[in-house]
Parts: C-alpha cells; sequence; structure tokens
C-alpha cells in the first residue's frame, strides 16, 4: 500500500478515535527499549524517543562561555557562526534518512538533536518506527523545539532542515506550527578552513583530522537506509542499533566542532596557522567588518602565504585606510604577478598620489606579458598617467 493511502488511514482513525492515549503492544514496547528507545505520549499520540546524557569537560564548557561573551560583546557584528541567546539554546541537529535525494520519496526516520545542560551534553533521538506513525514522530520533535532554539547543523540549511520542512508541511493540518529558528551550517565554515587541506570535508573526515579524534566499530551513515529497510521489512529494531549510535555520536561531535570553528573566527591566537588567520580575515573583511579583520590580518606573516594569497590583505589595507603599508606589502612579494603591479599602480595613482610609482609598476606589470584583460587594464592606466603630463 502506498504510503499516501496509509496516512488517510491512519488519518481518519484518528478522527474516529477519543483522546486517550493509544496503547502500545508490550512485546514492541520491549523491542524498541533494547535499543534505549521508550514509548514517548503527546495528545493521544506515541511517539519514540531516546534520551541520555554525557558528561562534558570543564574545558568544553568554559571555551563555550568564552564564545558566547566574545559574541556578546559583538554584538553589532553579524557572523554566519554567531548565536544571540545562551549556549544551552543551541540545537546540536541532525537526521538519518532513507536517502540522499531531495525527491518526495526520502523520508526522515531518525531525528536527533544535543543540548548543553550544565555539564553534561543531553541527546535526544526521535525514531520513527513506521510510515504509519510519521504524525507522532514529528509530534514528538515539535515538542521540543521552540524558536528560541537555534540549530547547529552540518550540511542542514542544504538537505535536513529542508526534509524536515517538506515533511511538515506534508502533515501540516495534523502537527502544531514549525517554529522559525535560527540556523547554523558548520559545513560552509569548515570548507572554509580546510577545503584545500583534506581529501573531503565530511564531517567522519573533519573528525579524525581536525578534531584528532577516530570512531572505532562504526556503522558508516552510507548503511543507515538499508538498515533502516531490513528493519522494517523483519521487525527487529536490533538492525538499528548501529545506526542511532552512528547517530548519537555525530550530534555530540558537532557541539566540539561548532566550539572550534567560532574560536577560529573569534580570536586569532586559536589559528593553526597563517591559512587558517587568512581565512578568518577573509571572512570578517568579507562581512564588511575590517576592524575585525585587523588583529588577524596583523598575525599573518608574509613570508607564510603565496602572495596571491596576501592579496586580500592589500585591500584590507585600503580599507583601513593604511595605504603605505598596502603599497609596502606588494613591494615586499618576492615575485610579483602583473596583477599585484597593476593593484600597486591603482593605490600609487589614486591614493598616494604618486604617479611616477604608479607609472613604474605599470611598466613592470606590462613586461610580464600577462593576459589580455590586464594588458588592457594596465595600457589603460598608462594613457592616463601620460595625458595628466607625466613623463617618465
Amino acid at each position: 500500500m502506498k504510503l499516501k493511502h496509509k496516512l488517510k488511514r491512519m488519518k481518519s482513525g484518528i478522527e474516529d478515535r477519543s483522546d486517550q492515549h493509544r496503547t502500545v503492544i508490550p512485546d514492541q514496547e520491549t523491542d524498541f527499549s533494547s535499543i534505549g528507545f521508550y514509548p514517548f505520549y503527546l495528545d493521544g499520540e506515541v511517539s519514540y524517543r531516546r534520551k541520555r546524557e554525557y558528561p562534558v569537560s570543564e574545558s568544553l564548557v568554559t571555551r563555550m562561555k568564552t564564545v558566547h561573551r566574545r559574541w556578546q560583546e559583538l554584538h553589532h557584528h553579524a557572523h554566519p557562526l554567531r548565536f544571540h541567546d545562551q549556549p544551552e539554546s543551541l540545537l546540536f541537529f541532525d537526521t538519518e534518512t532513507t536517502g540522499l535525494a531531495s525527491g518526495a520519496g526520502t523520508k526522515i526516520f531518525l531525528i536527533g538533536y544535543a543540548r548543553l545542560v550544565d555539564h553534561t551534553l543531553e541527546v535526544t533521538q526521535h525514531l520513527l518506527t513506521g510510515p504509519e506513525h510519521e504524525q507522532a514522530f514529528l509530534a514528538g520533535f515539535l515538542d521540543d523545539f521552540s524558536a528560541s532554539d537555534t540549530i547547529v547543523s552540518y550540511n542542514g540549511k542544504s538537505f535536513d532542515w529542508p526534509q524536515v520542512k517538506s515533511r511538515h508541511a506534508f502533515l501540516r493540518d495534523r502537527l502544531p506550527l514549525l517554529p522559525e529558528a535560527g540556523h547554523i551550517d558548520l559545513l560552509h565554515a569548515a570548507r572554509r578552513f580546510w577545503k584545500d587541506r583534506l581529501p573531503s570535508c565530511r564531517l567522519s573526515i573533519i573528525e579524525e583530522h581536525i578534531l584528532q579524534q577516530k570512531r572505532t566499530n562504526d556503522t558508516p551513515g552510507s548503511l543507515a537506509p538499508l538498515l533502516y529497510f531490513d528493519y522494517l521489512e523483519k521487525g527487529d529494531p536490533l538492525q538499528l542499533a548501529g545506526v542511532v549510535d552512528h547517530h548519537d555520536h555525530d550530534v555530540r561531535v558537532l557541539a566540539e566542532l561548532y566550539v572550534l570553528l567560532a574560536e577560529k573566527v573569534l580570536f586569532p591566537k586559536r589559528a593553526a596557522d597563517a591559512k587558517e588567520l587568512s581565512v578568518s580575515a577573509r571572512w570578517w573583511d568579507h562581512l564588511k567588518h575590517p576592524e575585525q579583520a585587523a588583529p588577524f590580518w596583523h598575525k599573518v606573516p608574509a613570508i607564510h602565504l603565496p602572495a596571491e594569497e596576501l592579496l586580500p590583505k592589500v585591500k584590507h589595507l585600503q580599507r583601513m585606510k593604511q595605504y603605505e603599508e598596502a603599497s609596502a606589502l606588494i613591494r615586499s612579494f618576492p615575485s610579483p604577478s602583473a596583477v599585484h603591479y597593476e593593484e600597486l599602480a591603482k593605490i600609487e595613482e589614486r591614493r598616494l598620489k604618486n604617479t611616477k610609482a604608479a607609472y613604474e609598476a605599470v611598466q613592470k606589470g606590462l613586461q610580464l606579458n600577462p593576459e589580455p584583460v590586464i594588458t588592457a587594464k594596465l595600457l589603460k592606466r598608462r594613457q592616463r598617467i601620460e595625458r595628466s603630463g607625466a613623463s617618465y
């Protein structure tokens, strides 16, 4: 029977019933308790939920509080990693689905999230025990979620949350409203920092190479759909034990990854190298907060980055009206390119009013036989300098 027809039957059954709690078959309840899930009753419906608490190191709690204080100090500065409320409002969120496509056939069967509560991470997971229970499954999650929460996910903006919204829209007449909460997606930040140095930015790769944590006896997330279909066919919840534990681990990793990424954009001393310093600096510059970028750029040693990656620092210095420093930085490059000479000529002519230095920069750039676009820019600038009456 198609899912649509099953849900229709479920709806008619609900309408005919009183508001009494649904009964749960004792054997079924016992089976799900074998993987830590117990029935959760809500408005006469039942969902299956697992709650676990994990101790958190004093170091992680202190770091989270430090990050929170710094975001409060920067209350006028927007940033994709910023949250506004207390750390307890962060919802480290992930789902497991029956596939990676975003079509109507893809269903969420596991929703999980971790919250920081005092010195513990409280992990809550909701399990869809069968397609006919989707209403109760989603209602159980919505009962624990509000607009004051801030979702922290890994690719959640593109995949997980749209899936939640899609399934909610399908059952919206029988569910509470879906709150409009803030959302921080760590995948985008991870790519900024590490896409050039890691084989991929999958969460497991980040965990191993950046957080220095390697999982053992883990069930790969890629097997989750197959194991869930096995469970639906055989009715044995133990089929899902590895998937549930993998998912539980994922949401806890997000808490550690968030703190690390936030520290890297807030505190220059947390950068691992010049590359990470420049990533944070360029991010702040892109958000039009050059004053926040300045301490990061200040710590970037020119000898540790190629000239191409130092050009954003040149532009930053110009935003800060430090034109002499911008000119000196370009001149310090061991082998400036035609693009660098074109930028140097622009600074000398427009900002420092030194047409002689600008003309010399143009000539040096042209001697490098640059590509046509840069050549055209250099020639145009030379013509303008010559028309101004400067002769060299």
